[in-house]
């Protein structure tokens, strides 16, 4: 499969943030045999630092606070924990995911589908806005693992579609952005109708002082679990900054903003480009 070769670290250099020293693979961490085929079938070989840590607390069973660079395993962190504790023949929701947008929710969900694509029967599925409700009904009436966007997830609660009695695992991928007050009221309903004996993940990039008050709410003596001393910034990453000149009309400074934009992707090679904007427009 294509995606598997970014988890290959023999096919091109890498940083030095995705290795250990430890002279260990998957197969030393007491994983079962089908999540290790699925780790294998996908790509992974080695553990990355985030995850030979965070791993086993996970699977013990402990509340996580994993704070790690963007690209270094996060995501395969909580989803091997996830994948060691759901029982497949029941049709329950057990795992449940909440992610800041809907393209990091796809990309979850695809993840833990591939990961998982050995345990036969398995159900993952994403929940978020802008597709038809009927399908997300359809998806819960099997669903094992649920991974969405916080508006999507509590609508489906309110109705009585995604039901929350047995989940055990409650994730929440980029923490750092759930806790933003357009968030926030939905998390704190969704985190309320959940169990109270279930294990917490939170996974982000960043730790702000803000992130422990708003943690302490949905953990129990939580482990912080950060693979290294280094800031936020990816290895191998150069960065750059392009002055704008301003304006006082603001759709003209976007105006301005979208001219260099096309003018940095005009001359700079790239087979994959992400752009962040504050600002989202939908044409029908």
């Amino acid at each position: 499969m294509a995606r598997s070769t970014a988890h290959i670290l023999e096919d091109k250099p890498r940083t030095q943030d995705v290795f250990i020293s430890e002279d260990i693979d998957f197969t030393g961490m007491l994983l079962s045999e089908l999540t290790l085929k699925g780790l294998h079938k996908s790509g992974f070989r080695k553990p990355s630092p985030i995850q030979l840590k965070a791993v086993p607390l996970g699977r013990c069973g402990f509340d996580l606070i994993v704070q790690a660079k963007s690209g270094t395993g996060k995501t395969c962190v909580f989803t091997i924990v996830a994948l060691e504790m759901v029982l497949v023949e029941s049709k329950s929701l057990q795992v449940l995911v909440l992610a800041p947008t809907r393209e990091i929710a796809i990309q979850i969900k695809n993840v833990m589908q591939d990961i998982g694509s050995e345990m036969k029967g398995l159900k993952v599925h994403s929940f978020i806005g802008g597709l038809p409700f009927e399908e997300d009904k359809a998806k819960l009436q099997r669903c094992h693992i649920a991974v969405g966007a916080p508006g999507r997830v509590k609508h489906l609660i309110e109705k009585g579609f995604l039901k929350t009695d047995n989940v055990r695992l409650f994730v929440l991928d980029e923490a750092d952005k759930l806790m933003e007050p357009s968030f926030l009221k939905d998390v704190n309903y969704i985190f309320s109708v959940l169990p109270h004996n279930k294990q917490v993940i939170a996974l982000s990039a960043t730790y702000p002082d803000e992130l422990d008050m708003f943690l302490s709410r949905y953990m129990r003596c939580p482990t912080h679990v950060n693979p290294g001393p280094e800031g936020p910034v990816l290895l191998g990453i150069r960065q750059f900054v392009s002055i704008v000149r301003p304006h006082l009309n603001t759709m003209v400074q976007i105006k301005y903003k979208v001219q260099e934009l096309l003018r940095i992707l005009s001359f700079v090679p790239f087979k994959q480009c992400l752009i962040f904007s504050n600002y989202q427009s939908r044409y029908v």
